[in-house]
């Protein structure tokens, strides 16, 4: 299964200081771009779309469930229960001339990284800060995710370059444009994952 996740915005490097906790938003605002796209998938694409019904066309009670976590009903389609693991082929726009340093790109992936998955923790939601963790919009039950966990990403592949268009509203060098071309595989093919093969 391939396809495509796109974001155009603020991509801010994943810390690990007091600003994690602002970061964390930043990461959920990312992760709620990807869950628009990816509720249209799992409407429109022929496999997922499946999984909807109630006939076991899937097989699929790994492919159906839902994983209820920090206040938030998370579908995932990428789950250790359901045998599947995840290649990504980022491109990433940025500020900069080509050959230029990439500040921080490694820590920028990170925060792509956590953008696609399930958080792991309240703090991952905001739970830090004094507003208190983020909860899900009327539209967000279920929230859709790509990965469970980044663990089960198995191939990574980014290519940068110039960004020539700048995001609106957004600061030079913290603005970016992805494209992220994902393939989803069965690792174990079950008849619960056979149509991913």
């Amino acid at each position: 299964m391939h396809f495509r996740l796109t974001y155009a915005g603020q991509l801010l490097a994943s810390r690990n200081d007091k600003t994690q906790s602002k970061r964390s938003l930043h990461k959920h605002d990312i992760r709620k771009s990807f869950h628009k796209q990816l509720k249209c998938l799992w409407s429109e694409h022929p496999v997922l779309s499946r999984g909807h019904t109630s006939a076991p066309v899937i097989g699929s009670t790994s492919m159906k469930s839902e994983i209820d976590s920090l206040g938030f009903r998370w579908k995932p389609i990428v789950t250790e229960k359901n045998g599947l693991i995840c290649a990504l082929d980022i491109l990433l726009l940025r500020h900069g001339a080509p050959g230029r340093t990439i500040q921080d790109i490694d820590n920028r992936v990170k925060t792509i990284f956590d953008a696609l998955c399930m958080p792991r923790s309240p703090e991952a939601l905001g739970a830090a800060l004094p507003e208190g963790p983020r909860t899900p919009d009327a539209d967000e039950s279920p929230f859709y995710v790509l990965l469970e966990d980044d663990s089960l990403i198995t191939h990574l592949s980014v290519t940068s370059d110039i960004l020539l268009e700048p995001v609106e509203g957004v600061p030079a060098d913290q603005s970016a444009r992805l494209v992220i071309s994902v393939t989803v595989r069965p690792y174990n093919v079950t008849q619960d994952n056979l149509d991913f093969s």
